[in-house]
This record gives structure tokens, C-alpha cells and sequence, in this order.
């Protein structure tokens, strides 16, 4: 009786393991209020994964709702990613809502990069069936050769946006500096 039971518990643990690995959020919901990440110094980054999928990265059925998220990276080389409700590596995002509000993600020094996706599909990415709201985001570089990248609502590497609804209300997206470089993508499959 004791081998029945010790293997039970072996397979569930290894069934468990194995969904952990394929990157999936089903049936779920993921809240975050207030959350803050700081990195600062020389060659420093900050990255910020709020409701994330990887490996093969599927997001099904769920609600992401995140508020006044701050994610800052300062230094020399300084690189700060803030990703919420993203998949990736086949990523699919599908009847899901995604809201984000008064997030933020700043990254500041010589050759500074922001990076910010909310509600993004990678790596033949799909986003079906499902919300996307951002109020009051910003993504912010500034330095030497800073770059602000910012992507609400979409789905990249030939991407698919279907059945979907993108509403972005005061998003700000920002690069200063020489040679700086700013691009903003909003409700895209590319």
C-alpha cells in the first residue's frame, strides 16, 4: 500500500513538474497592486514579470489585473524589462483580460533600454478572444543611445490578433538622450 501511495505521489509531483515547464497559466487569476522593482549601479537591470508564460507560453482563461507596478533600472548599461501578461516561445494569450493601470518602467544611464509588454504574444504569437485595457502606462529611457520600446496589445513573430479588443488610454512612451531611439506599438501583429 505504501509503494501504491509513493508512486501516486511521485507521478502527480512529475505531472506537475512537467505542466510548470510547458509555461501555462489556465482558469487563473493573477492580482498585483503596488509592486515595486529596483535595480541600480553599474551594468544594472530590473526585470518585472507580472503573469507571465514561457516555453511554449500559453495564457488561457484568466484575468491579469495589475495596478501602479514601478520597475526602474539606473547605471551605466542600465536595462529595465517590465512584462505583464506576456507569452512567449509560441506564445497564445486567449480569453483572457489583461488591465494594467499606472504602470511603469523607467530605465536611466548610457546606453539605457526599456522594454514594456502588456497583454503580448511572442514567438508566433496569437492574442484570441480576449482584452487588452492599458490606462496610464509609461515606459521611459534616458541617456547615451537610450531606447524605449513599448508594446500593448498584440502578437509578433507572424503574429495573429483575432477576436481581440485593445483599448490603450494615456500610454507614454519615451527616449532622451543623444542617438536615442523610441518605438510604440499598440494593437499589432507583425
Amino acid at each position: 500500500m505504501q509503494v501504491v501511495r509513493t508512486v501516486s505521489v511521485l507521478a502527480a509531483l512529475g505531472l506537475a513538474f512537467g505542466a510548470a515547464m510547458a509555461g501555462e497559466i489556465t482558469d487563473s487569476g493573477v492580482f498585483s497592486t503596488g509592486a515595486v522593482n529596483t535595480s541600480a549601479g553599474f551594468l544594472s537591470t530590473a526585470r518585472q514579470n507580472i503573469g507571465v508564460a514561457e516555453q511554449n507560453g500559453k495564457i488561457k482563461n484568466t484575468a491579469v489585473i495589475v495596478n501602479g507596478a514601478v520597475n526602474t533600472s539606473v547605471g551605466f548599461l542600465s536595462s529595465a524589462n517590465q512584462s505583464i501578461a506576456r507569452a512567449t516561445q509560441n506564445g497564445e494569450i486567449s480569453q483572457t483580460a489583461v488591465i494594467a493601470q499606472g504602470v511603469n518602467n523607467t530605465a536611466a544611464g548610457f546606453l539605457s533600454t526599456a522594454d514594456q509588454e502588456v497583454g503580448f504574444a511572442k514567438g508566433d504569437g496569437k492574442v484570441q478572444g480576449s482584452f487588452v485595457g492599458a490606462t496610464g502606462v509609461s515606459n521611459v529611457a534616458g541617456g547615451f543611445l537610450a531606447s524605449a520600446h513599448q508594446q500593448i496589445g498584440g502578437a509578433q513573430g507572424s503574429g495573429k490578433l483575432t477576436n481581440s479588443t485593445v483599448l490603450a488610454t494615456g500610454q507614454f512612451n519615451s527616449a532622451a538622450g543623444f542617438l536615442s531611439t523610441a518605438d510604440q506599438s499598440v494593437g499589432v501583429a507583425k
